[in-house]
């Protein structure tokens, strides 16, 4: 995710160095941007990987899939419930249908009947060895959606041209076509793994107000961290606008007007659930969304090639008086908001 979303971030994360809590920070914001400009590519969204909308539904048609799970009740969360190896609630979705498989085997085939197209696709590859990452690729009705590393969620805003719609069985495949090592230093490839498992799941999209968040942390939360592109700080980079939150009240909507700079990329960060709109001369261009108190940035990629233009209507050229307004929405929290200048 983010993109936008994006799937879990490490647990661990939580109770590591700051170093290593920033490592997959920015790992995650990646992702997120890589997300991003995926979904970009296959349709013009309206809001980025990860906001709460409503549709409840889909049913598989696949023997022996879990369809029987009742949904927990927003205000008294249950632990965690997993289908095939899969959280039964993640990023905003519920897990209606799911399928695993263990290597040497390399595809997963899952048939749904969605009831909405609000749908998320979650994959996870798991005991496949240290630093060793498969790499996956994700279809549907024989049309290629993406391929990435292993592990994550991806929300489709756009079903056109790929043969799915509501009532209709739809057929998702994963497959396993590679495999990586991080080396220390970066990526290799390496032989696909002979054992561990992959899973494939489909997920439909719930309101925010009847997502079943978990308790929040005992003891005050930690400050933010600062994300700026590699190398950067507030004082390398002063041509960065960061929006933060209003400290005595993170839902109240902030709102900047400047001259525009091209921009590379924003990177939104937050520590306890709710969602954040970016809007740009009234515009929206992404929401942001966290469903935990995990520290998670979530990014897409900026106006430095004209995508923005193609995709929002928005012709902002250097030297133009932008206004930026950040609404924020359930967060209890501080949140901030960094333009990167391109």
């Amino acid at each position: 995710m983010n993109l936008t979303d994006l799937k879990q971030v490490l647990d661990e994360r939580s109770g590591g160095s700051a170093e290593h809590v920033m490592h997959h920070v920015r790992l995650h914001g990646v992702r997120a941007k890589v997300v991003a400009r995926r979904r970009r590519r296959i349709a013009t969204w309206a809001t980025c990987a990860v906001a709460a909308l409503a549709g409840i539904a889909a049913a598989a048609v696949v023997p022996g899939l879990r369809t029987d799970v009742t949904p927990t009740p927003a205000d008294s969360p249950s632990p965690v419930r997993t289908i095939e190896g899969f959280p039964e609630y993640a990023t905003g979705a519920r897990v209606v249908a799911a399928k695993s498989a263990a290597l040497p085997e390399r595809r997963i085939e899952l048939t749904i009947v969605p009831t909405t197209l609000d749908l998320v696709i979650f994959t996870r590859c798991d005991g496949t060895g240290d630093n060793v990452e498969p790499d996956e690729k994700v279809s549907v009705n024989g049309h290629f959606l993406y391929g990435l590393g292993c592990g994550g969620s991806s929300r489709q805003l756009s079903w056109d041209g790929l043969d799915v719609a509501v009532g209709k069985p739809a057929t998702f495949v994963m497959t396993i076509i590679g495999a990586k090592r991080f080396d220390g230093t970066d990526n290799v490839p390496v032989a696909i793994p002979d054992s561990g498992t992959f899973g494939l799941a489909i997920g439909v999209r719930i309101p925010f107000d009847q997502y079943p968040l978990p308790p929040r942390p005992s003891g005050p939360l930690a400050p933010l961290h600062e994300v700026l592109m590699a190398g950067c700080t507030e004082r390398l980079c002063p041509d960065a606008v960061i929006v933060r939150s209003d400290p005595a009240d993170p839902t109240r909507p902030v709102q900047r007007t400047l001259t525009w700079k091209t921009t590379y990329s924003i990177d939104m960060l937050a520590q306890t659930p709710g969602l954040l709109h970016v809007r740009l001369n009234g515009v929206e261009i992404t929401t942001g969304e966290w469903w935990d108190y995990q520290m998670n940035a979530v990014g897409m990629f900026g106006d430095k090639n004209g995508g923005w233009k193609r995709e929002f209507g928005l012709d902002l050229n250097p030297g133009d008086s932008v206004t930026i307004e950040i609404v924020p929405e359930h967060f209890t929290g501080a949140w901030q908001v960094v333009f990167s200048p391109a």
